[in-house]
């Protein structure tokens, strides 16, 4: 949900930015000042905003950087946890493995006694 925020805070402070922008513009036109009074004062107000957009990109790329370093953080956590759990896991299946393979013993030992019960009985 705050991602969410300052999505949109961005959208609103550059809507904001490119107003004040079109509003500043239009005043300058239409003050009674010289051509050269108005490139100046145009000339400052584009050097402002340049700055102040250039103070954006860098929180912006900030807040990304910062958000890579999050999900990589959170990658790198939940890799651990599921090689700790896959290594638990692999415990678990060898020892049932074990268990099963002993199963298998008596059980081929139990055989062979029937087996060789049948056959002296046989004789």
């Amino acid at each position: 949900m705050s991602e969410h925020r300052n999505g949109s805070y961005g959208c609103v402070g550059t809507a904001f930015l490119i107003g004040s922008a079109i509003g500043a513009a239009v005043a300058l036109l239409f003050a009674p000042r010289s051509g050269e009074e108005t490139r100046e004062e145009i000339r400052k107000f584009y050097d402002r905003s340049r700055s102040r957009m250039g103070e954006m990109q860098e929180d912006v790329a900030e807040r990304i950087a910062r958000l890579v370093d999050e999900i990589q953080e959170k990658t790198n956590e939940l890799l651990a946890s599921g090689k700790a759990m896959a290594e638990e896991r692999k415990r678990d299946l060898q020892e049932a493995i074990a268990i099963a393979k002993r199963a298998l013993d008596e059980e081929r030992a139990l055989l062979r006694r029937i087996r060789d019960r049948a056959g002296s009985r046989a004789d």
